[in-house]
């Protein structure tokens, strides 16, 4: 069987713990591939056992750097997928790689420098503690990404790796502002600390439910994107369950 996980070092994931990778998946599951989704939430304990080995991964996984480590985990973890599913592996498997997956795309969008650790934690509070605030949005402008060759994947990973530093300079000046991160607790839903939250949040749901969909399209499944041109966002005001898909199912092709 192939192996979704990789076998863990001795230092963890110095970012973001697991129930940040569980907010991602649940948060995901209307933009995802409907017939995706649905086995998705029929193994909820594999995709968190996938999450928390990811968590356990050598720390250079982790953060993003010389040598694209990070983005390379990424892109080879969504190959890992494809290869699995198409090879047939099970799906309590392959769930279990979607929460590695789910895992990696949170370290490519935390807005902290690994090397600070304060401000590591004090984010994850603040957002832990403002995420029901926080609506679901899927932002616009990935819906060809599915359909797109490997090497076109490997430059939007790369391109929405450098997409990330804006929002840690904005959040560390918020965070001095209020005395250091020791005091984020006086940080409201106006601060700039919320907004990186929000963007962050958002921005790893979405770049998840575009990779999700081209490992899912790659391996032979049905993608049903939602509509957009590219400039428009979607606010998720329903459920968060699978959402129907408009088309007639049609598996696996």
């Amino acid at each position: 069987m192939l192996a979704l996980t990789l076998s863990v070092g001795l230092l963890a994931c110095p970012l973001h713990p697991v129930s940040l990778d569980l907010e991602l998946g649940k948060r995901a599951l209307p933009g995802l591939p409907p017939d995706l989704a649905r086995q998705l939430t029929k193994h909820p304990q594999a995709y968190r056992r996938g999450a928390e080995a990811a968590f356990a991964y050598p720390q250079a996984i982790h953060v993003m750097g010389p040598g694209n480590s990070l983005e390379e985990a990424v892109l080879a973890q969504c190959e890992r997928l494809v290869a699995a599913i198409r090879g047939q592996a099970s799906f309590e498997t392959v769930t279990a790689g979607f929460g590695v997956l789910a895992h990696l795309v949170w370290d490519l969008n935390f807005p902290v420098e690994a090397s600070t650790e304060a401000e590591a934690r004090a984010f994850v509070a603040f957002l832990q503690s403002r995420a029901p605030r926080i609506p679901v949005v899927f932002y616009s402008g990935y819906e060809s990404l599915p359909f797109s060759s490997r090497e076109t994947l490997w430059g939007f990973i790369l391109a929405e790796a450098s997409r990330v530093s804006p929002l840690r300079q904005a959040l560390s000046e918020d965070f001095r502002r209020v005395g250091g991160p020791g005091f984020w607790n006086l940080l409201d839903d106006r601060s700039t600390a919320f907004g990186v939250a929000s963007v962050s949040l958002n921005r790893a749901i979405s770049q998840y439910v575009a990779l999700s969909s081209w490992v899912w399209h790659h391996a032979g499944g049905l993608v049903v994107p939602f509509p957009g041109d590219g400039n428009r966002i979607l606010v998720w005001k329903g459920e968060l369950k699978p959402r129907e898909a408009p088309l007639p199912r049609l598996g696996i092709r």
